[in-house]
């Protein structure tokens, strides 16, 4: 078997379609199964491919699991920082700013609960893996610095770095615990106290005409 730090990424139309069949197999059986119980094996025959086909491209399923979560982290930073937006000028009003929040408080939600038993596994798993950790690592810092600049950018008085890490710690372990840990409050209960708890939070000093 290759070295699981190698991935091989083929060219020809049938091998891409292998390679795609396999990785859509592992986060269906991830989802199902877990961690433990999902295996090279069971992966391969959802997938419709021998587990010799599967080693041909893949070293082991922590191998899968890694490339699943690294095209995750890209998609959903991709739909956050969009819900963020690039605008530098500060929000007219309160208003404006809790609407560019509801936003990014959507995409979160959808996220987490677009596939829940996938996001339990990613989320286990990260302790126990280097590599999965280091990608998880790299979104999070990503989504911080970018919000970050952006409070900057709209004249936030503060320690913006500091900041930017406490509104997305908070947004994710509420949504987390709100889709994964059993819901106390319907969404829009939990979107309104948290959008007051991240306007209060932010403290942005505004640049108003």
């Amino acid at each position: 078997m290759m070295n699981r730090a190698e991935v091989r990424v083929p060219k020809q139309r049938r091998a891409l379609r292998t390679r795609a069949a396999i990785l859509d197999a592992a986060r269906a059986e991830f989802s199902l199964r877990g961690h433990a119980a999902a295996t090279s094996k069971t992966i391969a025959v959802r997938a419709g491919v021998s587990v010799g086909s599967l080693y041909q491209y893949f070293s082991d399923k922590d191998q899968i699991l890694v490339e699943i979560a690294q095209v995750r982290a890209e998609e959903i930073s991709a739909q956050t920082l969009g819900a963020l937006g690039n605008r530098v000028a500060p929000p007219a009003s309160e208003r404006q700013l809790r609407q560019r929040l509801t936003d990014v408080l959507e995409v979160v939600l959808r996220e987490h609960r677009d596939d829940p038993g996938l996001h339990g596994v990613l989320t286990e798993r990260r302790h126990a893996d280097e590599q999965l950790d280091a990608i998880t690592t790299r979104f999070e810092r990503s989504l911080i610095e970018a919000a970050a600049a952006l409070l900057e950018s709209w004249g936030h008085s503060g320690d913006s770095l500091a900041a930017a890490f406490v509104l997305f710690s908070m947004i994710e372990g509420a949504v987390h615990a709100h889709v994964l840990g059993g819901a106390v409050v319907s969404d829009e209960r939990l979107k309104t106290a948290l959008l007051d708890a991240l306007v209060q939070v932010l403290n942005l000093t505004l640049k108003r005409n």
